[in-house]
C-alpha cells in the first residue's frame, strides 16, 4: 500500500515537470514571434547589405563627379580668355601664346584764339577738331611675337587726317633685346615717347614737335633694335619716309638713337635722365634724276591743335644732311612731377653758305590735386597720367591735376642776312601754358588749357604774332 502511495507521488512529479514544456511546444505565438524575430533578422542583413553597396555607390558617384569636373575644367582651360579690362575687349590663348586686345584713342578739341594785331595773312582758326581718333590692334603670335596695327582717323596740320599711325612687328624673344619693323614712333625723347593721351598739356612743346619729326614721329617706317629694363632704355632705329610721304623719288635715311636711365628708383621719388640724337646722312630726294635735291623744313604751330598754321618756320633749306640732339630729365616726387628738355639742329648744306644751326627748350611742372602720382612706364622710358585713387561714382570725384610750362623755340639763324647767303628767318616762339586736368576714371579724361602765345621776327617785326588760346580736349582712351 505504502508502495503504490509512493509510486503515484513519483508519477505526479514527472506529469508536472513535463506539463510546461508541452504547454510551450504547444503554443503557436512561440512560432509567430520567432519568425518575426527571423524576418528582423533578414531585414537587418539586408539594411547592411544596401548600407554597403550605397556607400560603394556613392564613392563611385563621387569619383565620376570628379573625373567629369576636371574633364570640364581642363576643356575650359583650352577655351580663349575673353577680357573688358578698364573697357578695352582682349582675348588671349589659354597658354597666353596668342593674344589680341582692341585700342583706341579718341581727342576732340574745341579751342578759341583771342589774336593780337598779327600781320593780314595770320588768322589763327578758332573752332573744333578731332585731334586723334585711333583705332587698331595689339597683340601676341606664338609668345615671341607682337605687333601693333593702328589707323587714325583723326589730326590736324600737325598730323595728317586719316593715315596708318602704326603697322609693326616686334620680336621680343631675345628678352631683355627687342627688335621691330615696320611704320612706328622710334624711342627718342622723353616727351616723344610719352603718349598722346598721356600728355600732360593738349600738345607737346615745340622743340620736341620739331626734333621727332626730323628721323621719328608716327608714321615712321623702319627697323630698330633696343635693350630694356626696369630702369633703362637703349635704343637705335634705322628710320626712311612716313606712310604720309607721297613726294619724294628717294626717301629719306636717318638714325635715331636714345638712351635713358632712371637714376632714382623709390616708391615716392623716381628721377629720369635722357640723351637723344637724330641723323639725317641722306634727305629725301623731291626730283628724279641722279642728282641729290633733298631739302629739309623746320617747322610747327602755336601748340593748339585746332589750327594747322606754321607760326614758326624756316623754309625749305637746301641740306647735305642734319642732326639733331636732346637733354632731357624728369623727377617725379609724390604728387610733384616736372620735366624739361633742350634740343639742338643742325643743319649742313650743299652749298657754299654757312651750315644753319637752331636751338629750343622747355620747362614743364605739374601738381596732383587729389594726390595720386604719375606712374612711370619702363616700357617707353616716360611717365603715363594719373590713374584715379578714387573715380568717379565710386565715393570721389576722381583724379585732379594742374599743370605750367614754358615752351621756347628759335628757328632764327643769322635772320639779318639775306637768305641767298644763309640768313634763316623762321622766327622765335615763346609759349606760357597752364592746364587744369581731370581725369573722372582711368579711361576718360579732360584738358582745359589756356597757351599766351609770342612769335617776333628780328629781322621784320611787322610779322610777328601775338596771341591768347584757350581750348578745352574731351579724351577717351582704351
Amino acid at each position: 500500500m505504502f508502495c503504490n502511495s509512493k509510486g503515484w507521488r513519483l508519477a505526479l512529479l514527472c506529469a508536472c515537470a513535463l506539463w510546461p514544456a508541452a504547454a510551450w511546444a504547444a503554443d503557436p505565438r512561440i512560432d509567430e514571434l520567432a519568425q518575426r524575430l527571423k524576418e528582423v533578422q533578414r531585414q537587418l542583413d539586408a539594411l547592411k547589405a544596401a548600407s554597403s553597396d550605397h556607400k560603394a555607390a556613392l564613392k563611385q558617384l563621387q569619383q565620376d563627379a570628379a573625373e567629369k569636373q576636371a574633364r570640364i575644367r581642363e576643356e575650359m582651360d583650352r577655351q580663349a580668355r575673353v577680357g573688358l579690362t578698364n573697357g578695352r575687349l582682349s582675348v588671349a590663348s589659354s597658354d597666353g601664346a596668342f593674344s589680341m586686345a582692341l585700342r583706341a584713342t579718341v581727342q576732340f578739341d574745341a579751342g578759341y584764339f583771342a589774336q593780337g594785331r598779327n600781320p593780314p595773312g595770320v588768322d589763327l582758326n578758332s573752332g573744333t577738331n578731332f585731334r586723334r581718333a585711333q583705332f587698331g590692334f595689339v597683340g601676341t603670335l606664338w609668345r615671341d611675337w607682337s605687333y601693333n596695327f593702328t589707323y587714325d582717323f583723326g589730326g590736324s596740320g600737325t598730323e595728317n587726317r586719316g593715315y596708318l599711325y602704326r603697322a609693326f612687328i616686334e620680336y621680343d624673344g631675345l628678352a631683355p633685346v627687342g627688335f621691330r619693323v615696320g611704320a612706328f614712333s622710334a624711342y627718342d625723347s622723353v616727351e616723344d615717347a610719352t603718349g598722346g593721351a598721356n600728355l600732360a598739356l593738349m600738345e607737346r612743346p615745340t622743340a620736341v614737335t620739331i626734333a621727332r619729326g626730323i628721323g621719328a614721329g608716327s608714321g615712321r617706317e623702319g627697323a630698330e633694335i633696343f635693350a630694356q629694363g626696369a630702369s633703362y632704355l637703349v635704343s637705335l632705329a634705322l628710320t626712311g619716309g612716313k606712310t604720309t610721304d607721297t613726294a619724294s623719288f628717294d626717301e629719306q635715311e636717318a638714325v635715331v638713337g636714345r638712351v635713358a636711365w632712371l637714376a632714382v628708383d623709390r616708391s615716392d621719388v623716381k628721377w629720369l635722365l635722357n640723351l637723344d640724337a637724330t641723323h639725317v646722312f641722306k634727305p629725301a630726294d623731291l626730283t628724279a634724276g641722279p642728282a641729290a635735291s633733298g631739302v629739309v623744313q623746320l617747322s610747327a604751330g602755336p601748340e593748339l591743335s585746332v589750327d594747322g598754321s606754321r607760326t614758326v618756320d624756316t623754309g625749305a633749306l637746301d641740306a647735305r644732311n642734319v642732326t639733331e640732339f636732346g637733354m632731357e630729365t624728369a623727377l617725379n616726387f609724390g604728387r610733384l612731377f616736372g620735366q624739361g628738355g633742350w634740343f639742338h639742329y643742325d643743319i649742313a648744306r650743299r652749298s657754299a653758305v654757312p651750315d644753319a644751326g637752331f636751338h629750343g627748350w622747355y620747362a614743364m611742372a605739374s601738381w596732383s590735386l587729389s594726390g595720386e602720382t604719375r606712374p612711370y612706364d619702363p616700357v617707353t622710358a616716360s611717365f603715363h597720367g594719373l590713374i584715379p585713387d578714387a573715380p568717379l561714382g565710386k565715393k570721389g570725384f576722381g583724379a585732379w591735376e594742374v599743370v605750367a610750362r614754358y615752351s621756347s623755340m628759335d628757328l632764327d639763324f643769322m635772320p639779318a642776312i639775306a637768305p641767298g647767303a644763309g640768313g634763316v628767318a623762321g622766327g622765335i616762339q615763346n609759349i606760357w601754358s597752364v592746364g587744369l586736368n581731370w581725369y573722372p576714371n582711368q579711361t576718360v579724361r579732360f584738358l582745359l588749357d589756356y597757351n599766351n602765345i609770342q612769335v617776333s621776327h628780328a629781322n621784320a617785326p611787322a610779322g610777328d604774332i601775338s596771341a591768347n588760346a584757350i581750348a578745352l580736349r574731351s579724351q577717351i582712351a582704351l
